[in-house]
């Protein structure tokens, strides 16, 4: 049948029908050999580290300033609802923390809120004296309050003060003296004096998903509604622009978009993950390992950061072991996310025994 076909369309159609075959055979080879590369499994112990923690595609800052009592009344109690932290830039010889300082010396830090230098008492300073006197003072009370490592970062935020009689060149020298770390410019930034609508304060946290980059916002107080105070904080933030906000973060957050977290704990993976590599040191359907290095100063960047390795396909539980950290995590897919520390000795995986 075919034949009689081909007969009658003559040797022009022939040769056309030839044609076409060829090149809907060639294409079929190309898109089989495409789709084979597309499936072919990357090399055991191929590591990528993560933008972000946890493979997040940004990260945002939340930060209060001045010590107002509706930080610890109104945003923590909201925060904590949510699962979140922010970093408190507190004033430890101001009147209002004063007043309240069981709040922050007993509780907040021990709820996993952070504690910035925002000065002693938030005055300003007429020289360099002055200054190294406001700066170090806070640093000490932070120092003090906070169980950790000795020197360890410090999240620095300059007051907004009238007189701060330091060029440049003084104020960075304190704030090296003290190992603080300046957190990023308010202007644009500042919930009320720039940002007023829980639109435009989200904006930043969606510009900083679709950049893989980094957003925050800057809160001074939180509108207090129970019991009726007789005043309320400085720019205070209306509570039906800021819970919707944390709602909307927490949203982001659970569909593994956002790393919310302190400047501090942002600045440290940041830093590290710049120059982070990871050197594949034995590779086998049994066991991996791997070296994870980072050219940031160990004694203060010790944050672990996030990997994503290739493993065999069969495993599932994975054992990781990294000097006397052993942790287990499931791996899906070929593919295991995992925390290890720059610097921090031999990563070890392999397939977990269940029992």
């Amino acid at each position: 049948m075919i034949k009689r076909i081909l007969q009658f369309c003559g040797k022009t159609s022939l040769q056309r029908v030839h044609h076409r075959l060829l090149v809907a055979g060639l294409g079929l080879c190309w898109l089989c050999s495409s789709v084979s590369c597309l499936a072919e499994p990357e090399p055991l112990g191929s590591t990528r580290v993560a933008r972000w923690k946890d493979d997040r595609k940004a990260a945002f800052l939340l930060m209060f300033d001045d010590s107002w009592p509706s930080h610890w009344q109104v945003a923590v109690p909201e925060l904590l609802k949510r699962g979140m932290t922010a970093t408190f830039y507190i004033n430890p010889g101001k009147g209002e923390y004063k007043k309240f300082s069981g709040e922050w010396e007993t509780n907040l830090w021990r709820q996993g809120m952070v504690y910035g230098n925002h000065t002693m008492t938030h005055q300003g300073a007429t020289n360099v004296a002055d200054a190294d006197r406001e700066i170090t003072e806070c640093n000490r009370a932070i120092l003090r309050m906070v169980p950790g490592n000795e020197p360890r970062l410090i999240s620095w935020g300059m007051p907004g003060v009238k007189t701060w009689n330091l060029t440049p060149v003084e104020t960075q020298q304190l704030l090296e003296k003290n190992h603080l770390i300046s957190r990023p410019d308010f202007k644009n930034h500042g919930a009320v004096y720039h940002l007023k609508t829980t639109a435009e304060m989200l904006a930043l946290a969606d510009r900083a998903i679709a950049t893989n980059g980094m957003e925050y916002l800057v809160i001074h107080g939180v509108e207090r509604i129970k019991p009726n105070w007789s005043y309320q904080d400085f720019w205070a933030l209306k509570q039906d622009v800021f819970l919707p906000l944390l709602d909307a973060l927490k949203e982001r957050r659970d569909a593994g978009q956002l790393w919310i977290t302190d400047h501090i704990s942002m600045h440290k993976y940041a830093t590290e993950q710049a120059t982070a590599k990871v050197r594949v040191l034995d590779a086998s359907e049994r066991s991996l390992r791997l070296e994870l290095t980072s050219a940031a100063a160990a004694q203060l960047y010790d944050a672990p950061l996030t990997l994503i390795t290739a493993v065999p396909a069969a495993w599932q539980q994975c054992g990781i072991v990294q000097g006397t950290n052993r942790t287990v995590r499931l791996a899906a897919k070929g593919q295991l996310l995992f925390d290890a520390v720059p610097n921090g000795g031999t990563i070890t995986l392999q397939p977990a025994v269940s029992r």
